[in-house]
């Protein structure tokens, strides 16, 4: 998947205009979609509505929580019959936890995995994150792309603040970066960072070249209305990250097919799937 290219203005839109939308939403040009799914029968049941990304996690027991190892083996021996005539079939990611956990599991992420993320709680200074970074990279399958991860709450976290670690890892040379919440109380990414803010870390992102996906809480509505709060188009998340909001009940339900019908449909078939 291409990085971004240079900045333009921050829009002036005030969250609350980010109101979830009545109808079908219009397509969205260009962007890309990651479901987080907990088992086997989950990613199987993803891949029928053309997601590019399938992210496995435990939404049960935290942000990144991961799945059990033995997960990922049978997502990874599936996935390659997961690609349609013509078309590069989606990609996987594994959550790997906090800190010490993702370090510990970091070596058994299979190869056929195209990204892994650590979540840096705890890390609240930037040589912390860096040795976070360091220890699970140095673990992980070659082929594995870690992705940096920065949480719109971060003092939940009790960690750097998102544009700290956006600067950090684009300084450490990572090519993606997830915005996330810690904390999956119902309030989102989009709510606890204010329109500038948010404004600010796309562009940053762009700037410095950054891949980003948003997620924490994030609804289609807000994602079919994001235009009114980050007017500039490149300045834009590149993948919107989902669980909550195409399942039933909440983020610990089971998917609903109708919503994830609803996702796809605004996405539409432009977004297709594209390798890194």
């Amino acid at each position: 998947m291409p990085p971004n290219a240079p900045p333009n203005a921050p829009p002036n839109a005030p969250p609350s205009q980010l109101r979830d939308a009545a109808k079908t939403p219009r397509a969205i040009a260009k962007r890309r979609w990651l479901v987080s799914v907990r088992d086997l029968a989950e990613a199987k049941r993803a891949v029928e509505f053309d997601v590019d990304i399938l992210d496995l996690k435990e939404p049960g027991h935290g942000a990144l929580a991961p799945v059990a190892v033995e997960i990922w083996q049978q997502v990874a021996r599936q996935a390659a019959s997961w690609s349609p005539p013509g078309k590069n079939g989606p990609m996987l990611s594994a959550a790997l936890g906090e800190s010490d956990q993702a370090v510990g599991l970091a070596d058994q992420v299979p190869p056929q995995f195209a990204f892994a993320k650590a979540g840096p709680s705890g890390c609240s200074n930037p040589d912390q994150i860096r040795g976070l970074w360091d220890a699970v990279g140095k673990r992980m399958p070659d082929r594995v792309e870690l992705v940096a991860v920065a949480y719109a709450d971060h003092r939940s976290a009790d960690c750097l603040p998102a544009e700290a670690i956006l600067d950090l890892a684009a300084r450490q040379g990572f090519r993606r970066i997830l915005l996330d919440t810690f904390e999956k109380n119902g309030r989102s990414s989009i709510g606890l960072m204010n329109a500038r803010r948010l404004s600010d870390f796309g562009r940053q992102a762009h700037r410095r070249r950054l891949w980003w996906s948003l997620a924490g809480s994030i609804t289609l509505g807000q994602v079919t209305r994001i235009g009114e709060l980050i007017p500039p188009p490149e300045f834009r998340p590149d993948c919107f990250a989902v669980r909550g909001d195409v399942c039933d009940g909440d983020r610990t339900g089971t998917l609903s097919a109708d919503k994830m019908r609803r996702w796809m449909q605004a996405f539409g078939e432009s977004a297709g799937y594209v390798q890194s």
